[in-house]
């Protein structure tokens, strides 16, 4: 079983990697719809659209072009890389809207920024070539 670390994470929108990522998450979902008649002993159902959102955390850093570069309704390539990008990893990609950024910091922690996303369309997986 070949286990992944977090460590070389990387995020990147259109043609900007994102500096200072902390963590990313997407989240693949299937609608379904109930097939169940009356007299039926056991509940059926079908899938039917799927759909993908998911978001990331980062280091806020007003000067990275990647970040910059955001703005709510925006819509970007995201490519999510766990392992990092060089040749052989895999990474996830599709076209996706920016449908929520915020910004937090605390007394005495680190600024950061949240960017969430809604896909448009399907989400693929690639390999770094």
């Amino acid at each position: 079983m070949a286990r992944h670390s977090g460590k070389n994470l990387k995020v990147k929108l259109d043609s900007n990697f994102i500096d200072g990522c902390r963590d990313w998450e997407i989240t693949e979902t299937s609608e379904t719809v109930d097939l169940t008649a009356a007299g039926d002993a056991w509940n059926s159902h079908e899938a039917t659209q799927k759909s993908w959102n998911g978001s990331f955390n980062c280091l806020r850093d007003d000067e990275d072009t990647g970040q910059a570069a955001l703005a709510v309704g925006d819509s970007v390539t995201i490519e999510a890389y766990s392992e990092g990008d060089t040749t052989g990893k895999e990474y996830f990609t599709g076209t996706c809207t920016i449908t929520e950024i915020g910004a937090a910091t605390g007394y005495s922690s680190e600024a950061t920024r949240k960017v969430s996303f809604m896909g448009n369309g399907a989400l693929s997986s690639a390999t770094v070539a």
